[in-house]
Protein backbone atom coordinates (compact mmCIF):
# COMPACT_ATOMS: atom_id res chain seq x y z
CA UNK A 1 0.00 0.00 0.00
CA UNK A 2 1.14 3.67 -1.03
CA UNK A 3 1.46 5.73 2.85
CA UNK A 4 -1.15 8.11 3.22
CA UNK A 5 1.64 10.77 3.76
CA UNK A 6 2.84 10.16 0.08
CA UNK A 7 -0.61 10.07 -1.54
CA UNK A 8 -1.46 13.76 0.55
CA UNK A 9 1.59 15.04 -1.38
CA UNK A 10 0.98 14.00 -4.50
CA UNK A 11 -2.35 15.33 -4.76
CA UNK A 12 -1.05 18.97 -3.19
CA UNK A 13 1.56 18.80 -6.09
CA UNK A 14 -1.28 17.97 -8.66
CA UNK A 15 -3.24 21.04 -7.81
CA UNK A 16 -0.70 23.43 -7.38
CA UNK A 17 0.09 22.70 -11.13
CA UNK A 18 -3.54 22.82 -11.62
CA UNK A 19 -3.63 26.32 -10.62
CA UNK A 20 -0.40 27.57 -11.83
CA UNK A 21 -2.03 26.19 -15.39
CA UNK A 22 -5.02 28.44 -15.02
CA UNK A 23 -3.30 31.45 -13.53
CA UNK A 24 -0.37 31.33 -16.78
CA UNK A 25 -2.07 30.12 -18.97
CA UNK A 26 -3.41 33.34 -20.97
CA UNK A 27 0.09 34.85 -20.21
CA UNK A 28 1.67 31.85 -22.04
CA UNK A 29 -1.01 32.32 -25.14
CA UNK A 30 0.66 36.33 -24.82
CA UNK A 31 4.48 35.38 -24.42
CA UNK A 32 4.25 32.38 -27.78
CA UNK A 33 2.29 29.43 -26.25
CA UNK A 34 -0.75 28.13 -28.08
CA UNK A 35 -4.00 29.97 -26.91
CA UNK A 36 -6.95 28.03 -25.18
CA UNK A 37 -8.64 28.36 -28.81
CA UNK A 38 -5.60 27.16 -30.70
CA UNK A 39 -5.59 23.93 -28.94
CA UNK A 40 -9.73 23.14 -28.95
CA UNK A 41 -11.40 20.32 -30.97
CA UNK A 42 -11.40 20.92 -35.06
CA UNK A 43 -14.83 22.80 -35.53
CA UNK A 44 -17.33 20.39 -36.98
CA UNK A 45 -20.82 20.19 -38.13
CA UNK A 46 -22.41 20.83 -35.16
CA UNK A 47 -19.82 24.25 -35.01
CA UNK A 48 -21.96 25.64 -37.63
CA UNK A 49 -25.75 26.68 -36.84
CA UNK A 50 -28.06 26.34 -40.44
CA UNK A 51 -29.54 29.72 -40.52
CA UNK A 52 -31.08 29.10 -43.96
CA UNK A 53 -30.95 26.40 -46.88
CA UNK A 54 -31.87 27.28 -50.53
CA UNK A 55 -32.75 23.72 -52.59
CA UNK A 56 -31.24 24.93 -56.41
CA UNK A 57 -32.70 22.99 -59.17
CA UNK A 58 -30.99 21.29 -61.86
CA UNK A 59 -29.45 23.91 -64.41
CA UNK A 60 -29.20 26.76 -61.53
CA UNK A 61 -26.13 28.33 -60.34
CA UNK A 62 -24.52 30.77 -58.04
CA UNK A 63 -22.60 32.29 -61.16
CA UNK A 64 -22.47 35.27 -62.99
CA UNK A 65 -23.14 35.33 -67.17
CA UNK A 66 -20.60 38.15 -69.37
CA UNK A 67 -19.09 39.48 -65.83
CA UNK A 68 -16.20 41.84 -66.82
CA UNK A 69 -15.36 44.57 -64.83
CA UNK A 70 -12.97 46.60 -66.80
CA UNK A 71 -9.80 46.74 -64.00
CA UNK A 72 -10.23 43.24 -62.64
CA UNK A 73 -8.62 40.97 -65.40
CA UNK A 74 -7.31 37.72 -63.67
CA UNK A 75 -10.04 35.54 -62.44
CA UNK A 76 -11.83 36.42 -58.72
CA UNK A 77 -12.65 33.84 -56.47
CA UNK A 78 -16.27 33.01 -56.70
CA UNK A 79 -16.69 33.08 -52.99
CA UNK A 80 -15.09 36.78 -52.94
CA UNK A 81 -13.31 38.14 -50.25
CA UNK A 82 -14.84 40.38 -47.62
CA UNK A 83 -18.08 41.47 -49.79
CA UNK A 84 -16.78 45.60 -49.61
CA UNK A 85 -18.03 47.74 -52.77
CA UNK A 86 -14.13 47.82 -54.08
CA UNK A 87 -14.12 44.20 -54.70
CA UNK A 88 -15.44 42.88 -58.08
CA UNK A 89 -19.17 41.83 -57.40
CA UNK A 90 -19.58 38.44 -55.77
CA UNK A 91 -22.59 35.92 -56.37
CA UNK A 92 -22.85 35.64 -52.14
CA UNK A 93 -24.53 38.86 -51.26
CA UNK A 94 -23.52 39.77 -47.78
CA UNK A 95 -25.06 37.82 -45.24
CA UNK A 96 -28.68 38.26 -47.11
CA UNK A 97 -28.74 36.76 -50.46
CA UNK A 98 -27.56 35.04 -52.98
CA UNK A 99 -27.79 35.80 -56.62
CA UNK A 100 -28.82 32.64 -59.36
CA UNK A 101 -28.88 32.38 -62.84
CA UNK A 102 -30.54 29.47 -64.50
CA UNK A 103 -31.20 27.57 -68.04
CA UNK A 104 -33.11 29.40 -71.08
CA UNK A 105 -31.73 32.78 -69.55
CA UNK A 106 -33.79 32.72 -66.47
CA UNK A 107 -32.02 34.45 -63.49
CA UNK A 108 -33.05 35.23 -59.63
CA UNK A 109 -31.60 37.03 -56.31
CA UNK A 110 -32.87 35.44 -53.64
CA UNK A 111 -32.62 37.06 -50.46
CA UNK A 112 -33.27 35.99 -46.33
CA UNK A 113 -35.64 38.33 -45.13
CA UNK A 114 -38.08 37.79 -42.00
CA UNK A 115 -36.98 33.93 -41.73
CA UNK A 116 -38.12 33.24 -45.13
CA UNK A 117 -36.34 33.59 -48.91
CA UNK A 118 -37.65 36.39 -51.19
CA UNK A 119 -37.12 36.08 -54.70
CA UNK A 120 -36.32 38.62 -57.14
CA UNK A 121 -36.56 37.45 -60.67
CA UNK A 122 -35.59 38.33 -64.42
CA UNK A 123 -35.84 36.78 -67.61
CA UNK A 124 -32.49 37.36 -68.55
CA UNK A 125 -28.93 36.38 -67.64
CA UNK A 126 -27.05 38.08 -64.72
CA UNK A 127 -23.69 39.68 -65.10
CA UNK A 128 -23.48 41.78 -62.01
CA UNK A 129 -25.21 41.84 -58.63
CA UNK A 130 -24.47 43.84 -55.50
CA UNK A 131 -26.31 45.20 -52.19
CA UNK A 132 -25.96 48.88 -51.21
CA UNK A 133 -22.91 48.62 -48.81
CA UNK A 134 -24.89 51.05 -46.56
CA UNK A 135 -27.82 49.70 -45.26
CA UNK A 136 -28.61 46.56 -47.99
CA UNK A 137 -31.70 48.32 -49.41
CA UNK A 138 -30.67 48.64 -52.66
CA UNK A 139 -30.28 45.84 -54.64
CA UNK A 140 -28.03 46.65 -57.98
CA UNK A 141 -28.54 43.96 -60.98
CA UNK A 142 -26.97 44.12 -64.59
CA UNK A 143 -28.66 41.80 -66.66
CA UNK A 144 -27.78 40.13 -70.21
CA UNK A 145 -29.94 41.20 -72.93
CA UNK A 146 -27.93 40.12 -75.95
CA UNK A 147 -24.95 40.04 -77.94
CA UNK A 148 -23.32 43.11 -76.57
CA UNK A 149 -26.47 44.69 -74.89
CA UNK A 150 -27.06 45.12 -70.91
CA UNK A 151 -29.39 46.92 -68.73
CA UNK A 152 -28.47 47.66 -65.21
CA UNK A 153 -31.79 48.15 -62.47
CA UNK A 154 -31.53 49.78 -59.15
CA UNK A 155 -34.22 47.80 -56.79
CA UNK A 156 -35.58 48.75 -53.78
CA UNK A 157 -35.49 45.96 -50.97
CA UNK A 158 -37.54 44.30 -49.62
CA UNK A 159 -40.58 45.52 -52.14
CA UNK A 160 -38.46 44.66 -55.57
CA UNK A 161 -39.23 48.54 -57.29
CA UNK A 162 -37.07 49.38 -59.63
CA UNK A 163 -36.05 53.09 -58.98
CA UNK A 164 -34.20 53.35 -62.24
CA UNK A 165 -33.38 50.99 -65.50
CA UNK A 166 -31.01 52.42 -68.11
CA UNK A 167 -28.34 50.63 -70.49
CA UNK A 168 -25.30 50.09 -69.73
CA UNK A 169 -21.84 48.12 -70.47
CA UNK A 170 -21.26 44.58 -68.36
CA UNK A 171 -20.97 45.96 -64.85
CA UNK A 172 -21.89 47.95 -61.99
CA UNK A 173 -20.73 49.03 -58.49
CA UNK A 174 -21.50 51.50 -55.87
CA UNK A 175 -19.35 54.19 -54.21
CA UNK A 176 -18.04 53.67 -51.27
CA UNK A 177 -20.11 55.38 -49.40
CA UNK A 178 -23.04 53.93 -50.98
CA UNK A 179 -24.83 57.26 -52.04
CA UNK A 180 -23.83 56.59 -56.02
CA UNK A 181 -23.57 54.18 -58.87
CA UNK A 182 -21.06 53.62 -61.45
CA UNK A 183 -21.20 51.93 -64.57
CA UNK A 184 -19.87 52.12 -67.99
CA UNK A 185 -18.64 50.69 -71.30
CA UNK A 186 -15.71 49.77 -73.03
CA UNK A 187 -15.39 51.88 -76.63
CA UNK A 188 -14.57 49.43 -79.40
CA UNK A 189 -12.12 51.79 -80.95
CA UNK A 190 -10.57 51.94 -76.99
CA UNK A 191 -10.78 54.27 -73.89
CA UNK A 192 -14.29 53.73 -71.10
CA UNK A 193 -17.04 55.68 -71.05
CA UNK A 194 -18.01 56.03 -67.34
CA UNK A 195 -20.98 57.56 -65.73
CA UNK A 196 -22.34 57.73 -62.12
CA UNK A 197 -26.18 58.03 -61.41
CA UNK A 198 -27.77 58.86 -58.26
CA UNK A 199 -28.93 56.52 -55.63
CA UNK A 200 -32.66 57.28 -55.17
CA UNK A 201 -34.18 58.95 -58.38
CA UNK A 202 -34.50 58.88 -62.03
CA UNK A 203 -31.36 59.65 -64.38
CA UNK A 204 -31.24 63.38 -65.04
CA UNK A 205 -30.19 64.76 -68.06
CA UNK A 206 -26.67 62.95 -69.03
CA UNK A 207 -23.55 65.55 -69.12
CA UNK A 208 -20.29 64.89 -70.80
CA UNK A 209 -16.78 65.48 -68.71
CA UNK A 210 -14.99 68.23 -71.26
CA UNK A 211 -11.77 68.14 -69.90
CA UNK A 212 -11.25 71.55 -70.07
CA UNK A 213 -9.68 72.51 -66.63
CA UNK A 214 -7.42 75.41 -66.85
CA UNK A 215 -3.75 74.92 -66.64
CA UNK A 216 -4.25 70.86 -66.94
CA UNK A 217 -3.43 69.03 -70.05
CA UNK A 218 -6.33 68.90 -72.89
CA UNK A 219 -7.60 65.30 -73.22
CA UNK A 220 -5.90 62.61 -75.14
CA UNK A 221 -6.40 62.23 -78.83
CA UNK A 222 -9.45 60.73 -79.73
CA UNK A 223 -11.28 61.19 -76.49
CA UNK A 224 -14.61 61.98 -76.77
CA UNK A 225 -15.12 65.12 -74.73
CA UNK A 226 -18.51 66.03 -76.94
CA UNK A 227 -22.29 63.79 -77.06
CA UNK A 228 -21.82 64.29 -81.15
CA UNK A 229 -18.25 62.03 -80.58
CA UNK A 230 -20.08 58.73 -78.81
CA UNK A 231 -20.76 56.11 -80.66
CA UNK A 232 -24.48 54.96 -81.17
CA UNK A 233 -24.31 52.64 -77.51
CA UNK A 234 -21.99 55.59 -75.61
CA UNK A 235 -25.06 57.77 -76.42
CA UNK A 236 -27.77 55.54 -75.15
CA UNK A 237 -25.88 55.32 -71.59
CA UNK A 238 -27.33 57.74 -68.90
CA UNK A 239 -25.36 59.63 -66.23
CA UNK A 240 -23.01 61.96 -65.61
CA UNK A 241 -20.61 60.70 -68.25
CA UNK A 242 -16.53 60.95 -68.10
CA UNK A 243 -14.28 59.62 -71.18
CA UNK A 244 -11.43 58.35 -70.27
CA UNK A 245 -7.93 56.23 -71.99
CA UNK A 246 -8.61 52.79 -70.91
CA UNK A 247 -6.04 50.06 -71.53
CA UNK A 248 -4.72 46.69 -69.67
CA UNK A 249 -3.54 47.38 -66.53
CA UNK A 250 -5.66 50.89 -66.14
CA UNK A 251 -7.48 50.80 -62.94
CA UNK A 252 -10.32 53.20 -61.30
CA UNK A 253 -11.50 53.52 -57.98
CA UNK A 254 -14.98 55.64 -56.88
CA UNK A 255 -14.55 56.05 -53.11
CA UNK A 256 -17.35 58.67 -52.65
CA UNK A 257 -20.34 60.16 -54.80
CA UNK A 258 -18.61 62.92 -56.04
CA UNK A 259 -14.88 61.49 -56.34
CA UNK A 260 -13.40 59.44 -59.01
CA UNK A 261 -9.88 57.97 -59.33
CA UNK A 262 -8.31 56.49 -62.75
CA UNK A 263 -5.24 55.01 -63.28
CA UNK A 264 -3.69 54.61 -66.36
CA UNK A 265 0.39 53.16 -67.20
CA UNK A 266 2.30 56.27 -65.43
CA UNK A 267 0.04 58.40 -65.53
CA UNK A 268 -3.00 59.08 -62.76
CA UNK A 269 -6.04 61.81 -62.52
CA UNK A 270 -8.68 62.59 -59.55
CA UNK A 271 -12.01 63.86 -60.27
CA UNK A 272 -14.36 65.40 -58.63
CA UNK A 273 -18.35 65.75 -59.53
CA UNK A 274 -19.23 69.87 -59.74
CA UNK A 275 -22.74 71.04 -60.81
CA UNK A 276 -23.21 67.24 -62.46
CA UNK A 277 -20.23 67.11 -64.44
CA UNK A 278 -16.78 65.45 -63.68
CA UNK A 279 -14.26 67.69 -63.94
CA UNK A 280 -10.11 67.34 -62.90
CA UNK A 281 -8.99 67.93 -59.79
CA UNK A 282 -5.68 66.89 -60.17
CA UNK A 283 -3.21 65.03 -62.43
CA UNK A 284 0.18 63.35 -61.47
CA UNK A 285 2.64 61.25 -62.97
CA UNK A 286 3.29 57.85 -60.89
CA UNK A 287 1.79 54.37 -60.76
CA UNK A 288 -1.65 54.91 -58.29
CA UNK A 289 -3.54 52.53 -56.46
CA UNK A 290 -5.42 52.30 -53.36
CA UNK A 291 -5.38 51.27 -49.77
CA UNK A 292 -9.15 50.80 -49.47
CA UNK A 293 -11.06 52.46 -47.37
CA UNK A 294 -7.95 54.42 -46.01
CA UNK A 295 -6.00 55.76 -48.35
CA UNK A 296 -5.17 56.46 -52.14
CA UNK A 297 -1.45 55.05 -52.71
CA UNK A 298 1.03 56.62 -55.08
CA UNK A 299 4.77 55.49 -56.24
CA UNK A 300 6.89 57.49 -58.77
CA UNK A 301 10.16 56.00 -60.05
CA UNK A 302 12.31 58.24 -60.45
CA UNK A 303 15.28 56.93 -63.32
CA UNK A 304 18.35 55.73 -60.32
CA UNK A 305 16.96 54.59 -56.87
CA UNK A 306 13.85 53.56 -55.37
CA UNK A 307 10.49 54.32 -55.97
CA UNK A 308 9.21 57.48 -54.22
CA UNK A 309 5.59 56.60 -52.11
CA UNK A 310 3.10 58.85 -50.91
CA UNK A 311 -0.56 58.78 -49.66
CA UNK A 312 -3.31 60.85 -50.07
CA UNK A 313 -6.65 61.10 -48.44
CA UNK A 314 -8.96 59.02 -50.76
CA UNK A 315 -11.50 62.35 -51.02
CA UNK A 316 -8.54 64.25 -52.22
CA UNK A 317 -6.01 66.26 -50.64
CA UNK A 318 -2.10 67.08 -50.00
CA UNK A 319 -0.20 64.15 -50.57
CA UNK A 320 2.01 62.46 -47.51
CA UNK A 321 5.07 61.25 -47.92
CA UNK A 322 6.25 57.73 -46.96
CA UNK A 323 9.77 57.28 -45.45
CA UNK A 324 12.40 55.60 -47.46
CA UNK A 325 12.90 52.52 -45.24
CA UNK A 326 9.07 51.78 -44.42
CA UNK A 327 8.04 48.05 -45.47
CA UNK A 328 7.35 48.08 -49.26
CA UNK A 329 3.44 47.14 -49.62
CA UNK A 330 1.92 44.23 -50.84
CA UNK A 331 1.03 44.30 -54.92
CA UNK A 332 -2.53 45.87 -55.12
CA UNK A 333 -5.19 43.57 -55.04
CA UNK A 334 -9.22 44.48 -54.54
CA UNK A 335 -9.03 41.93 -51.94
CA UNK A 336 -7.23 43.94 -49.54
CA UNK A 337 -8.86 45.92 -46.53
CA UNK A 338 -6.59 48.09 -44.75
CA UNK A 339 -7.57 49.40 -41.30
CA UNK A 340 -4.65 52.14 -40.84
CA UNK A 341 -1.23 53.31 -42.97
CA UNK A 342 -0.38 50.66 -40.68
CA UNK A 343 -2.15 47.86 -40.71
CA UNK A 344 -4.12 45.29 -43.50
CA UNK A 345 -5.77 41.90 -44.42
CA UNK A 346 -7.27 39.92 -46.63
CA UNK A 347 -10.25 37.42 -46.05
CA UNK A 348 -7.93 34.51 -47.25
CA UNK A 349 -5.78 35.60 -44.21
CA UNK A 350 -2.55 37.36 -46.03
CA UNK A 351 -1.99 40.66 -43.73
CA UNK A 352 0.80 43.20 -44.00
CA UNK A 353 1.67 45.80 -41.28
CA UNK A 354 2.31 45.96 -37.45
CA UNK A 355 -0.99 46.71 -36.90
CA UNK A 356 -2.24 43.24 -38.02
CA UNK A 357 -0.45 41.79 -34.94
CA UNK A 358 -3.67 40.89 -32.87
CA UNK A 359 -5.18 39.39 -35.92
CA UNK A 360 -6.20 35.82 -34.86
CA UNK A 361 -5.64 32.78 -37.44
CA UNK A 362 -8.66 32.56 -40.49
CA UNK A 363 -9.36 28.51 -39.67
CA UNK A 364 -13.18 28.50 -40.48
CA UNK A 365 -12.57 28.58 -44.14
CA UNK A 366 -11.55 25.30 -44.23
CA UNK A 367 -13.23 24.02 -41.40
CA UNK A 368 -16.63 24.21 -43.71
CA UNK A 369 -14.86 22.92 -46.74
CA UNK A 370 -14.48 19.32 -44.79
CA UNK A 371 -18.42 19.96 -42.53
CA UNK A 372 -20.08 20.00 -45.71
CA UNK A 373 -18.03 17.54 -48.02
CA UNK A 374 -20.07 14.75 -47.46
CA UNK A 375 -23.53 16.82 -48.41
CA UNK A 376 -21.06 17.90 -51.77
CA UNK A 377 -19.81 14.07 -52.68
CA UNK A 378 -23.51 13.14 -52.18
CA UNK A 379 -24.81 15.95 -54.62
CA UNK A 380 -21.95 15.03 -57.25
CA UNK A 381 -23.38 11.38 -57.36
CA UNK A 382 -26.93 12.36 -57.75
CA UNK A 383 -26.54 15.29 -60.36
CA UNK A 384 -23.44 15.24 -63.06
CA UNK A 385 -23.07 18.58 -63.70
CA UNK A 386 -22.04 19.35 -59.99
CA UNK A 387 -18.54 18.10 -60.64
CA UNK A 388 -18.44 20.44 -63.66
CA UNK A 389 -18.99 23.47 -61.34
CA UNK A 390 -17.49 22.28 -58.23
CA UNK A 391 -14.48 20.15 -59.25
CA UNK A 392 -12.75 19.98 -55.68
CA UNK A 393 -15.32 20.50 -53.15
CA UNK A 394 -18.07 22.73 -51.77
CA UNK A 395 -18.00 26.35 -52.51
CA UNK A 396 -17.68 28.39 -49.09
CA UNK A 397 -17.90 32.54 -49.50
CA UNK A 398 -17.00 33.65 -45.76
CA UNK A 399 -18.66 36.93 -44.52
CA UNK A 400 -16.52 37.44 -41.19
CA UNK A 401 -17.95 40.65 -40.61
CA UNK A 402 -21.64 39.61 -40.51
CA UNK A 403 -20.37 35.90 -38.77
CA UNK A 404 -22.43 34.60 -40.82
CA UNK A 405 -20.89 32.19 -44.18
CA UNK A 406 -22.25 31.12 -47.17
CA UNK A 407 -22.02 27.51 -49.01
CA UNK A 408 -22.95 25.88 -51.86
CA UNK A 409 -23.03 22.07 -51.76
CA UNK A 410 -24.00 21.77 -55.70
CA UNK A 411 -28.13 21.07 -54.88
CA UNK A 412 -28.13 23.49 -51.90
CA UNK A 413 -26.97 26.80 -50.32
CA UNK A 414 -26.94 26.63 -47.35
CA UNK A 415 -26.32 29.92 -44.75
CA UNK A 416 -24.52 29.46 -41.94
CA UNK A 417 -23.85 30.97 -38.31
CA UNK A 418 -20.03 31.43 -37.53
CA UNK A 419 -19.07 30.27 -34.20
CA UNK A 420 -18.33 33.35 -32.25
CA UNK A 421 -13.95 32.56 -31.85
CA UNK A 422 -11.85 35.14 -30.47
CA UNK A 423 -10.73 36.42 -34.30
CA UNK A 424 -14.52 36.72 -34.75
CA UNK A 425 -14.75 39.06 -31.88
CA UNK A 426 -11.58 40.59 -33.35
CA UNK A 427 -13.42 41.50 -37.08
CA UNK A 428 -16.58 43.20 -35.40
CA UNK A 429 -14.57 44.92 -33.61
CA UNK A 430 -11.70 45.90 -35.92
CA UNK A 431 -13.04 45.05 -39.22
CA UNK A 432 -15.77 46.65 -40.16
CA UNK A 433 -14.51 49.29 -42.84
CA UNK A 434 -17.19 51.85 -42.68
Amino acid sequence: MIPKRYLIATLFIAAMLLIMAVVRGPEAARTGGRSPESVAAPLGLESFERIAELKVQEGWAPRFQGALDPDQWEAWPYGGGFGTPWEPASAYLGDQGVALNGPKGQSEVALWKGLEWRHYRFDAPIASARLDPDKGTRLLVTLVLGADRFRTQLLEIPEGRVIWSVESGPWSRFSWDGESVLLGRLRPEGGLLLASLPMDEEPLEPTLAPWDEKGLPAAPKGLATKEEQLWDAGRDISGFRLMVPWGPEARLWFPRKDRLWISEKDRWSSWKLEDRVWRRMEVGEGRLSALPPVAMARTIKPRTGAGLRSTAPVEGGAWSEVPADSKAWPDYDPAWTWLSLEGGHTSWDLRWGKDMDGLPQERQRAALDRAFRSDWRTASRLRASVRGWLKEGPEVALREVQGAAWIWTGDRVLLVRLPPLERMRWMRKHGRWK
